[in-house]
């Protein structure tokens, strides 16, 4: 035998192969992630509270993630790296596992079952992984319930006792664990008992239909422990409050309105079935495909040709061309296609099932963790069909474009997350060089460029209560937050012009006060754009400001923006990175502080000190204070020189007009020539 032909009878192809091909997926972007959109809450009441609150945090619903999260927290405090490295490695032995229990269901078809652990491994329908934290339990889980399933198939082959034991015991504790962090994962278990059918059915040809069944059910008996035990823990013993995972109140629609609440479930299923197993290959990349900008375009089809080239490269490896045997003589031999297409078919019907009942769906932009368990059942569903319908050599083809989709789609979603989480750390620098120190009791209405964050306003106070109020408080059994925020929608800018509602709010671990009489109001009105911190005192609006949000500014009180801080701390490196580079906007922030405090020598200096630097905004409302402080101090040429750049310009000139007038109510009135220059400036 040849030293090509021995390699290939070894699974070191397949290991490096989906290491290889999942971390130039997963780990390009993994030192520009921080914190998620939900991480925020995690991170912020671990490091207040330490690893005690999360015990506390999932008391209602889930308690094994209290005991998951606090090892986790233990381990590596609320730094982020660790979590996304975690992530990362629970997807790939989650791979390895799925890998193992193909191979036990269908040794003869190692391509098929290559092609099946990495479609698993880098499944595209499943879009929230940059969320580090949040998510790091359901990843756990769908690893340990794979590997659970792989060591029953295990064990229903193995003759030595001992072995059977141990086997059957690490199977057990796994599939418990799985479902412990994630309840709605339970429906995997008809997957885990069609999986023992097939093993049975493979194995013992000779036998009958019936006595396939019968042996099936006898060695069921021992894994349907596994749900039976959580369900009797869930009903009879484990009391939560959390409407969302009570199982009785879930099934009470089906009581009360039988028909509608089924035809309403069947709807759903055959939706989310559709999206998990079919449309994740197309949607999410619809989805994320215009975020990846033209300059990065080319990195995205690079990762996706040479994933796709890895695949037929480590294909090549494990198959034989000349062979007649492999793969498409051995697929119609022990009828693979069939079996992987109706074991796939019901494994995402029944994965999904608990999921429906439990009044959720699979939809990408909101719940695409619904479909990570089923996803196992989804990829085998796939890869049959594909050897169903198609030759050897287009199998090949096409299972390395379900590759390259789904290395295009997670490039789409890495560069989602690390842009938002750029912006978030770009934003709150900016506000650090402006506000000292933010009063506690105080609201924030916050509009970032480019991020619709609709009911995630953690993103709003996790970073601002990480800036402003991080001393931590180790075992305290309710993080109090000292900075509020509120949504952006109508209702919540409804809120704040009225200045009457008054909210307090409590989710899980922590409480905030929402006070809408006690509003600051922050907008980066774009990109190109420095932080706005409105102050009522002057009228200062960017002509990319949206009405919606203008709506706002007459409410904002700057006096919550205090102008010293005794503690003089600095941001935390692990959650605001290094600080960045001196351009505009921290001139524009010092200034804009300077002018707050009535210091406008201050506010000048730091004008000529950027004019020396050659840095000029790109809002021009941003040049307001330099032309107040300019015109304050008498300096007639530097007036004249700004005002050139609002020549004609009618969206400006009137604010500017308006707040040089200010001057003199707010105490601190020009001279009458300066008046009178002014006034022909800016106010014609």
């Amino acid at each position: 035998m040849s030293l090509l032909n021995k390699l290939k009878t070894k699974w070191w192809i397949e290991i490096l192969a989906l290491a290889f091909i999942s971390a130039l997926i997963y780990l390009l972007n993994i030192n520009q992630f921080s914190y998620y959109r939900d991480d925020w809450y995690y991170a912020y009441d671990g490091y207040i509270a330490g690893p005690s609150i999360f015990k506390i945090m999932f008391s209602s619903d889930r308690p094994a993630r209290g005991i998951f999260f606090g090892i986790y927290y233990f381990l590596f405090g609320a730094y982020p790296l660790p979590y996304h490295i975690g992530i990362y490695i629970w997807r790939l032995l989650g791979g390895y596992s799925a890998l193992w229990l193909f191979h036990l269901l269908w040794p003869r078809q190692r391509f098929a079952n290559f092609s099946m652990a990495l479609l698993f491994l880098i499944y595209p329908g499943f879009l929230w992984w940059p969320e580090g934290i949040e998510y790091q339990p359901m990843l756990a889980s769908v690893c340990l319930h794979t590997f659970s399933i792989a060591l029953t198939l295990a064990a229903v082959q193995s003759t030595q006792k001992t072995t059977q034991i141990f086997l059957w015991a690490g199977s057990i504790l796994t599939g418990l664990t799985a479902i412990a962090l994630v309840d709605y994962a339970i429906g995997m278990e008809a997957f885990r008992i069609l999986c023992i059918f097939l093993l049975i059915a493979s194995t013992q040809r000779d036998i009958s239909f019936i006595r396939k069944i019968i042996q099936t059910v006898r060695a069921s008996l021992i894994p349907l422990t596994i749900p039976l035990i959580f369900i009797i823990w869930k009903i009879f013993i484990f009391t939560g409050d959390r409407k969302a995972t009570d199982i009785s109140l879930q099934t009470s629609a089906v009581i009360r309105t039988p028909v509608e609440t089924i035809l309403l479930w069947g709807e759903r299923l055959f939706t989310s079935s559709l999206n998990v197993s079919i449309l994740a290959w197309w949607t999410p990349l619809r989805m994320h495909y215009s975020l990846i900008q033209r300059n990065d375009l080319w990195i995205g089809f690079t990762i996706a040709t040479v994933t796709l080239a890895l695949t037929v490269i480590a294909t090549r490896f494990m198959t034989n061309p000349n062979s007649d045997s492999q793969p498409e003589a051995v697929s119609k031999s022990d009828n693979f296609s069939i079996q992987a297409i109706l074991l796939g078919l019901a494994g995402v019907i029944f994965g999904l099932l608990p999921v429906v009942m439990a009044n959720r769906f699979v939809i990408f932009r909101a719940y695409s963790h619904y479909a990570l368990p089923a996803s196992l059942a989804a990829v085998t569903f796939v890869v049959g069909l594909i050897h169903f319908v198609f030759p050897r050599r287009l199998q090949i083809i096409l299972v390395s474009l379900l590759v390259g989709i789904a290395a295009l789609t997670h490039r789409g979603v890495a560069i989602k997350a690390a842009s938002e989480q750029a912006t978030i750390r770009d934003f709150w620098w900016q506000v650090y060089w402006r506000i000292p120190k933010i009063q506690e009791g105080t609201m924030l209405a916050v509009y970032y460029p480019s991020i619709d964050y609709e009911d995630d306003i953690n993103i709003v106070w996790g970073p601002a209560n990480f800036l402003y109020y991080p001393e931590p408080h180790p075992g305290i059994d309710l993080v109090k937050y000292k900075l509020a925020a509120t949504r952006l929608d109508e209702k919540g800018i409804q809120n704040i012009i009225g200045e009457t509602e008054k909210v307090s709010h409590t989710y899980r671990s922590h409480t905030m006060f929402l006070n809408y009489r006690r509003i600051l109001v922050m907008s980066q009105p774009s990109s190109k754009s420095c932080v706005h911190i409105i102050d009522g005192h002057w009228i200062e609006r960017s002509q990319y400001d949206t009405p919606e949000i203008a709506q706002m500014f007459p409410h904002s009180k700057i006096s919550y923006a205090l102008t010293e801080n005794e503690s003089n701390s600095t941001p935390l490196d692990f959650v605001f990175g290094t600080e960045p580079a001196h351009d505009w906007c921290f001139y524009y922030q010092k200034a804009e502080l300077a002018r707050q405090q009535g210091d406008w020598e201050t506010v000048a200096e730091l004008g000529e000190k950027a004019n020396r630097l050659e840095l000029i905004p790109s809002d021009l409302i941003e040049w307001t204070p330099f032309v107040q402080a300019y015109a304050y101090l008498g300096q007639t040429e530097k007036v004249e020189q700004l005002a050139a750049y609002f020549k004609n310009d009618p969206f400006h000139n009137p604010q500017l007009c308006k707040n040089l007038n200010r001057m003199n109510e707010n105490g601190y009135p020009l001279q009458p020539a300066m008046q009178a220059k002014v006034d022909a400036l800016f106010c014609k």
